[in-house]
């Protein structure tokens, strides 16, 4: 078996998660000033360019996962993004992640697991 494309779907998925985390911090950088405002400070540029720059290489690898694995496959690992997110969101912007919402992740790593595994 070929690991690269699993490799590349797991990549993309982090890449996408990563991204969530800087579209964040650009959004607590907004502080209700005006687009022209926005453009000319670099501390929401920055973040606003890196997390473009990594969903476009999360995009490319993506297309490279596709090409050996089916769509109905690797789509269930994008799930995993729902997971990475709320997990990083709670470390690094004190978001909550409760009983119910702690097991609904662990449903959505079952029902991965599921699909890979059973499907």
């Amino acid at each position: 078996m070929n690991a690269m494309p699993y490799v590349f779907t797991i990549l993309a998925v982090m890449g996408i998660a990563a991204g969530q985390i800087l579209f964040k911090i650009v959004a607590s950088r907004i502080d209700g000033r005006p687009p022209l405002m926005l453009v000319q400070d670099s501390s929401f540029m920055w973040p606003l360019i890196g997390s473009l720059m990594i969903y476009a290489g999360a995009t490319v690898l993506w297309i490279l996962a596709l090409q050996n694995l089916a769509l109905s496959r690797a789509y269930m690992f994008m799930s995993l993004s729902f997971i990475i997110v709320p997990v990083i969101s709670a470390i690094f912007f004190n978001e909550p992640l409760t009983p119910g919402f702690l097991l609904g992740l662990g449903l959505i790593i079952a029902g991965v697991t599921v699909t890979q595994v059973a499907g």
